[in-house]
Order: C-alpha cells, then sequence, then structure tokens
C-alpha cells in the first residue's frame, strides 16, 4: 500500500490520533471533518446512517476530542494527517471528503495538495475569501481562549452552534492552543490554482446567514471544473446540529451522485466575489482562466 513522504512525518508527528468508524472497509469510504472545539463525534448521525453504504472515518484532531493530548496541528499538517489516514486505511487510497468549518479548511487544503486522494467533497461553512471582520473575531477568540473551558464560554458557542451534551464536552476536553490555532489557521486559508483545479465534484455549502461564505463559494464554484455552490435557507454557521436530517440526506445525495435535496437553493456567482477571487489568484490567474470548466454542472 502506498503511503507518501508527507504522511509518513505527519503521521511520526501524531500517531494516536483517535478515529471514529462505521460501515465496511473495502466499500467506498468517507473521512468527516470537524470543526474547531468538536471531534469526530459531531458526525455521529451521519456515521450512523451511512454506514451501510459506506466506510466511514471521523478523525479527532489533535488537540481535539479523544486526541486532546496531542499537540496541535496546522491546517497542512493536519491535512497530509487525513492523507495519510486515506493511505493507510482505505484499499483504493481514495476517499470521499466532508468538512464543516475548520475541517471544511482542511478540506480546501486537501484538494490543493493531495487531490489525487479525494473522490468527491463537501465543505460546509469554509470560504476562501476573507471578510471585513476576521480580524476582529480573530482578536475576540483570543480573548476568551483562556476560558474556554469555563461555562459562559461553552454555553456561548453551544448556544450559537446548537451544541448537545455531547458537543459541549467535547469543546470543554479542547487545547486551548489547538482551538486558537484552528481559527487562525481557517482564517487564512488563501485560494490556490491547484485547489480550483481539483478534478473531483465538490459541493460548496453555507447557512443562509453566512453572507461572507455565501459569494465566496459560489465564486469558487464558478472557477472550479465539477463545483456547485448552494445553501440552506433559514440558518447560520454550523447549521447540521440544527438540521441533522437535510445535512444527511445532502450528503448522501452529493457522494452518489444523486439530485441535491429540494430544500438547497442554488448560489449563483457575484460578479464581484469572482473578480476578488481572481485578483488574490494573483499570477495563478491565467492558470485558472485557461481550466474553466465548460461542461454543464
Amino acid at each position: 500500500m502506498k503511503t507518501s513522504g508527507i504522511g509518513r512525518q505527519a503521521m511520526a508527528m501524531h500517531p494516536e490520533i483517535h478515529v471514529e468508524e462505521s460501515g465496511t472497509p473495502g466499500s467506498p469510504a468517507v473521512v468527516f471533518l470537524h470543526g474547531a472545539g468538536a471531534s469526530g463525534r459531531m458526525w455521529r448521525e451521519h456515521l450512523t446512517r451511512l454506514q451501510g453504504a459506506f466506510h466511514c472515518l471521523a478523525p479527532d484532531f489533535p488537540g481535539f476530542g479523544r486526541s486532546n493530548h496531542l499537540p496541535s496541528a496546522s491546517r497542512t499538517e493536519t491535512a497530509d494527517l487525513v492523507a495519510e489516514l486515506i493511505e493507510s486505511r482505505v484499499p483504493e487510497c481514495r476517499a470521499h471528503l466532508v468538512g464543516l468549518s475548520w475541517g471544511g479548511g482542511v478540506a480546501h487544503t486537501m484538494l490543493e495538495r493531495h487531490p489525487d486522494l479525494v473522490d468527491r467533497a463537501v465543505i460546509d461553512g469554509a470560504g476562501l475569501l476573507s471578510w471585513w471582520a476576521n480580524e476582529p473575531f480573530l482578536a475576540a477568540i483570543t480573548a476568551i481562549t483562556p476560558f474556554l473551558h469555563t461555562r459562559p464560554v461553552v454555553a456561548l458557542f453551544g448556544g450559537f452552534i446548537g451544541m448537545g451534551d455531547e458537543g459541549k464536552e467535547d469543546l470543554r476536553a479542547s487545547s486551548r492552543r489547538a482551538f486558537r490555532r484552528a481559527f487562525v489557521d481557517g482564517f487564512h486559508v488563501k485560494p490556490s490554482a491547484a485547489e480550483l483545479a481539483a478534478p473531483c465534484p465538490t459541493l460548496l455549502v453555507a447557512g443562509e446567514a453566512e453572507t461572507a461564505v455565501r459569494p465566496s463559494n459560489a465564486a469558487q464554484a464558478s472557477l472550479m471544473p465539477h463545483a456547485v455552490a448552494v445553501y440552506a435557507p433559514g440558518v447560520r454557521h454550523g447549521w447540521l446540529a440544527r438540521q441533522t436530517d437535510l445535512h444527511v440526506r445532502m450528503v448522501e445525495a452529493w457522494l452518489t451522485g444523486q439530485d441535491l435535496p429540494a430544500e438547497l437553493v442554488p448560489e449563483p456567482p457575484a460578479p464581484f466575489a469572482v473578480e476578488r477571487l481572481l485578483r488574490e489568484l494573483g499570477e495563478e490567474t491565467c492558470d485558472v482562466d485557461d481550466r474553466r470548466a465548460t461542461q454543464p454542472r
């Protein structure tokens, strides 16, 4: 079984990551990538409902969940860990990816660094374009991180995302350093021609209230050969906790090449976002233009 040098180095750094697992090895594999402060347990409903058709793997990233004893890892290091997980646990060395928030940022990096390992991808709540409130938000994260395990902070995040008891338990278990690092790394994802040229079908999704992520997703989808952008109406970031059934049906439909649930709304590209994305690509823009899709989506 092939194992890249990058993967070996990543696993040498963090050899003991915990992985939630369901389904039968040898079935089409799906790797679920959790958000900051969460763990693989956030995907439990997905793992339960999809185990008949898929081999599901949901790692706890270093510093989170049952991997909280491990030192935190950068987004790039985490993507390399996911690559090694696929190479070591999936016979075909290819898997679907489903990532939320910080996990969505890891999925972006996987498409850039390891596109050959990815079959289809769902990236939820993780746009490539920054927004004006990024730095103030990061300052707020820095301010509350020392108090991450306190009841008021857990209640604040739990209420915003809709965390249940398990989610709050995971947040209390998170390494403070890993928590802050995930937000810093997540807000500094940069667009790259390599990711936009990735051949795997990619669903870019957000909640309706994610007004910064939605135009970013639509712009990215317009530049990728096999990407679609949609939003879920009436919800905000982390909406899978409140609309779990819809999220599972969406993931299942995309991974099996079926029509998406009718509740989801297609996201048309906004010219200003497309122009900004091309501008941020800079010298890579010509490469992206050369590889734009001509086939219907």
